[in-house]
């Protein structure tokens, strides 16, 4: 594993900054999951609770990227079809939108979604591309709605963090190095509290952790982690994240570390525009599309 967070480090950097609570519909439905017998009537119940949550559920589900031959029509019916746990990582996935983007409406916040939505949708989608198992392609979604988590925390206090990030990325320099000099933390720790508040397994919040940090993912003893962080980092290439978020079209990152990302998956870089040409065909847009 990655090395271990540095906890009174993060006490320090939370400084100004609450990590919003797993939201109580999860602590029901999970409450529910830990029964003897869960009812999946309840469960459903819990999820309709909250319209947009249960809307945006079965967008999702009956989105191009579950494949599903069959319309799912209700929350009960999804979690019969797909399973309660899988319908479960779902909803903590977009509960994560929903309540940090609640009450805002401005211009980077949409992008910013937009942006965590296509990026998980793209890592499942090659998930299941490459035969990884159904967990690890569930977690590709949880993980590409999550990692950037902690920008939605700093952005809802610092009205220009987009402009400062844009100029420090302009400049060659680092997401992590740049937050820590105007914010004195960064999105990769809040981002981890997050995942951690919310019950993401701990390769998943490890991943978040560090998803800036590719010396210390790629070299690190779980192949798991390892796996995981190299789908998200071919995702958020092809989604072309940094030029959605700060119209940056140069990624150092990605330059300098992507033939170590790409051998994790055991792929050649000239494979990557049949792998674009997949994704158009799944009616995702890449960067090699536009």
């Amino acid at each position: 594993m990655a090395h271990a967070i540095d906890m009174s480090a993060i006490e320090q950097a939370l400084d100004g900054f609450t990590i919003p609570p797993q939201p109580e519909i999860l602590q029901h439905i999970q409450q529910q999951l830990d029964m003897p017998e869960p009812s999946i009537k309840r469960i459903a119940a819990l999820i309709n609770l909250d319209i947009g949550i249960a809307g945006f559920t079965l967008k999702v589900v009956n989105s191009a990227f579950f494949g599903l031959r069959h319309k799912i029509t209700s929350v009960e019916h999804a979690c019969k079809f797909l399973g309660v746990s899988r319908v479960l990582k779902l909803v903590r996935s977009v509960l994560v939108r929903f309540t940090l983007s609640e009450g805002r409406d401005d211009k980077f916040s949409l992008k910013l979604w937009s942006s965590a939505l296509q990026t998980g949708n793209i890592a499942m989608t090659l998930a299941r591309h490459f035969n990884f198992s159904q967990d690890i392609q569930d977690d590709c979604y949880s993980l590409g709605l999550f990692h950037n988590a902690g920008i939605a925390l700093i952005q809802q206090q610092v009205s220009n963090y987009e402009q400062l990030l844009q100029q420090g990325l302009q400049q060659g320099r680092g997401y992590s190095e740049i937050e820590e000099q105007y914010f004195h933390t960064c999105h990769e720790v809040l981002g981890f509290l997050v995942a951690q508040s919310w019950g993401l397994t701990p390769e998943l919040c490890n991943v978040i952790a560090y998803h800036h940090s590719p010396a210390l993912m790629l070299e690190t003893d779980s192949e798991l982690e390892k796996q995981l962080f190299a789908l998200l980092k071919l995702a958020e290439h092809f989604s072309g994240e940094s030029r959605q978020l700060f119209n940056i079209t140069l990624d150092p990152e990605w330059e300098l570390h992507k033939g170590a990302i790409l051998e994790v998956l055991d792929i050649e870089p000239l494979q990557l525009p049949e792998l674009a040409e997949l994704l158009h065909r799944q009616h995702i847009n890449t960067v090699y599309s536009v």
